[in-house]
């Protein structure tokens, strides 16, 4: 009898040993973090442009703030959109994020169902990347602001250098100029450095691309910036204040550019408040936000509800400039 009593304290100890551990396992468990395991940052497309470079410049600040580090991957394919559909496919949690730019939202408008993404799959969380769409002229006494722009267009179709019919570009300044009564044309030429060459060359009258792009062009001379497709004046050429299409008297051209970064619809909202509080740390730190300032882009946060609202503001405006242009 008196080793069964013993037995039976011996049980109830081991039982309660193991509830104890289970109870503390569930614990650590539930109040593990997000970045504890490497996370991955999607970067749908190839190295070396400014998605790239921000995303591997934001995954080296914000590892600073997490147990694993961010590493990258470039996913390349159909303009950014067999990343992103690869990314809507997988289940919510996943240990990655994808960048997302505002361009998947302009190709959806347009291309409709010839693009097989769901954008209701994917969540935004915040903007790491903001940039500006400038309009750039030759410094050569031609135009001196947007209005001379106008009424050239209104003589004959100004030409535009972009990247193809119905991109970023040719949505901001075709859209603008219908608006203004109007006509404008696209010369296509692949990337910016040779779409900025074709407007100093006296290929095209102007030239829609993003201050990265200008600023050396700027510094030299060789081009003047007259309008941002934007809400807000761009101040981050040195002596210019580029005043924005809304205070010009076009709200719906700001067509805003750059991206952000986005969970799988239906991820916890612990990893969502995880990730929006590191975005938060990287965006206070100077070796980010310097930066930043230092190629040209944006300081400029919006997180939830608000960045929402600033995607469907340009959303709308593309909506409005591709029904312009007859495209959709």
């Amino acid at each position: 009898m008196k080793h069964l009593r013993i037995s039976v304290l011996l049980l109830v100890f081991t039982v309660l040993l193991l509830g104890s551990l289970w109870s503390a396992g569930s614990q650590e468990s539930s109040s593990a973090s997000f970045f504890d395991q490497t996370v991955k940052i999607i970067i749908p497309y190839g190295p070396g442009g400014t998605h790239d470079v921000v995303s591997r410049k934001f995954a080296e600040v914000g590892s600073k703030y997490t147990k694993k580090p961010i590493i990258c991957e470039n996913v390349t394919g159909g303009d950014g959109i067999v990343a992103a559909i690869q990314y809507t496919q997988k289940k919510p949690n996943v240990p990655e994020l994808l960048c997302t730019s505002y361009g998947k939202y302009y190709q959806k408008i347009i291309r409709g169902d010839q693009i097989k993404l769901d954008l209701t799959q994917i969540d935004p969380i915040g903007i790491f990347d903001d940039r500006s769409y400038i309009l750039y002229v030759r410094n050569d006494g031609l135009y001196s602001n947007l209005n001379d722009v106008i009424e050239m267009s209104k003589k004959r179709p100004v030409i535009l250098s972009a990247g193809a019919v119905g991109a970023d570009a040719h949505l901001a300044f075709g859209g603008l100029i219908k608006a203004a009564g109007g006509d404008s044309k696209i010369a296509s030429y692949e990337g910016g450095a040779q779409q900025i060459t074709a407007l100093i060359n006296g290929e095209a009258d102007v030239f829609v691309g993003t201050s990265q792009v200008g600023m050396q062009y700027v510094e030299t001379s060789a081009v003047l910036p007259i309008a941002t497709f934007t809400d807000k004046d761009y101040t981050g050429f040195k002596g210019f204040t580029v005043p924005n299409v809304v205070d010009l008297g076009y709200p719906e051209s700001a067509i805003i550019g750059g991206g952000f970064l986005s969970v799988r619809a239906g991820t916890d909202q612990k990893i969502i408040d995880e990730v929006e509080d590191l975005m938060r740390k990287v965006w206070s730190d100077p070796d980010y936000r310097d930066w930043i300032e230092s190629i040209g882009l944006n300081i400029f946060e919006l997180y939830g509800q608000d960045l929402d609202n600033h995607i469907q503001f340009a959303v709308k405006n593309a909506t409005t400039a591709a029904k312009s242009l007859g495209l959709i």
